[in-house]
């Protein structure tokens, strides 16, 4: 994540979660993650949420999957320190400051990889998909949503990226993709899912 990026939203953390854009846009993307979780990976052993802010998604995550070790990386320390501290007693869930680019996992460690709205903020992609490919257990899927930004949309981005606060858009959907770790050579393969988050229609080819 770039340097800028990381100042910003370890400064958000504390409100971070009464945004409106939990409410408008990462709740929605959030649910349809799980939603595709739950039918593509049924019984994960550990999942990993990477750019994971407040824990909102790890939370949600665990009334899903009631026997998965959980785990969130964010590059923000701020976001760690509040997700860390709002956790609720007795949820089993670990926080640590990490970027995409440098997971501190070994091989193989997860069944179910997340990253919702954060792709765009890493600071080398090829880097962090290497590292994602790496912890990805055989048979493990990364849901990765993201926002797709087109016409009046490019603007709104480039505002929220230098911190101003705007009122929400017509946007298009935000489509997770589930890719997975196929065993043997390891390789990731498309799987056949592209959903929206909202009621809007998708061109997977757009």
């Amino acid at each position: 994540m770039h340097h800028h990026d990381v100042d910003r939203f370890g400064e958000w953390a504390p409100t971070y979660e009464q945004h409106w854009m939990q409410r408008r846009i990462m709740g929605p993307v959030q649910e349809t993650v799980l939603e595709m979780a739950t039918a593509q990976v049924p019984e994960p052993a550990a999942i990993l949420d990477i750019g994971c802010g407040t824990g909102r998604l790890l939370r949600a995550a665990a009334g899903r999957f009631p026997g998965a070790r959980l785990e969130g990386v964010d590059a923000a320390e701020g976001m760690i320190k509040q997700a860390t501290a709002t956790l609720p007693r007795g949820l089993q869930i670990h926080f640590q400051q990490a970027t995409a680019e440098s997971l501190p996992f070994p091989d193989g460690s997860f069944d179910l990889v997340f990253s919702t709205m954060t792709f765009h903020h890493w600071s080398d992609q090829r880097k962090a998909i290497g590292e994602i490919r790496r912890v990805l257990a055989p048979g493990g899927r990364w849901l990765l949503a993201d926002m797709v930004a087109k016409g009046p949309m490019v603007l709104v981005v480039r505002l929220l990226r230098i911190g101003r606060v705007v009122p929400p858009a017509s946007t298009r959907c935000s489509r997770p993709l589930a890719w997975r770790s196929s065993p043997g050579e390891r390789r990731r393969e498309p799987a056949a899912t592209s959903q929206c988050s909202r009621s809007e229609s998708c061109n997977p080819d757009a």
